[in-house]
Formats: C-alpha cells, sequence, structure tokens
C-alpha cells in the first residue's frame, strides 16, 4: 500500500491534564500518514483526485482550536477528521507529540485506523 506523510507539523493547543498546563498554548506536533494507492494520480496527474495537503493541515488547525485534556483525544479526532474527508483504502496513522513541561521529555502516542 502507498503512503502520503505529513510529517513534523507543529501546530498550538491548549492541552493538559491540570488546568496549569492548559492556561497557555503548547506545541504539538503532528505526523500524518495516509494508507492509500497513489498510481492512478500518478498517471492522471489530477490534483482534484489526490489529497490535498493544505486541507489537511488547515483541518489540523481547525482541530487545535478546541482544548483538550489528552493527546490520546486530540489524535482520535485528527484520525476521524482526516477518515471522514478521505477515504483512504488501507487507513491513517497517526503520531501526536509533546515535551510536557512538568516531565521534560517528549511523550508522543501513535494510532491506527482503518
Amino acid at each position: 500500500m502507498d503512503s502520503i506523510t505529513l510529517q513534523e507539523y507543529r501546530i498550538l493547543t491548549k492541552i493538559g491534564c491540570s488546568e496549569e498546563e492548559r492556561m497557555h498554548p503548547q506545541e504539538i506536533v503532528v505526523t500524518a500518514e495516509f494508507r492509500h494507492p497513489t498510481a492512478h494520480v500518478a498517471k492522471t496527474d489530477r490534483l482534484d483526485e489526490a489529497i490535498d495537503y493544505m486541507e489537511m493541515v488547515e483541518m489540523m488547525q481547525t482541530l487545535a482550536a478546541v482544548e483538550r485534556w489528552t493527546i490520546e483525544r486530540l489524535a482520535e479526532d485528527i484520525a476521524s477528521a482526516i477518515l471522514k474527508r478521505w477515504k483512504l483504502e488501507g487507513g491513517v496513522r497517526v503520531t501526536v507529540k509533546k515535551k510536557p513541561r512538568i516531565l521534560g521529555a517528549t511523550v508522543s502516542l501513535t494510532i491506527e485506523r482503518p
């Protein structure tokens, strides 16, 4: 299965378990891998049949405007929005990373949805 990956897109959002953590927007790094055959688009070179990267980025920005408690919810929301918009034969893989101030380390979550 072919894949198209938007790698390490940085967005700001309010996310975290404590009020203090959600007080200020944090940088979140998102990678989204679309699993879908690309041979048809490669042959036709038709943009209207390809995945629109700018639309994907705008979708993530819209989702980031909503405050959340967990990266699990953000990853699920991103995956659901992608699958609703594009009918991907091989599904989607989404990784969300953040660097919580309290830990001093990067935390990431990867989910795969059919």
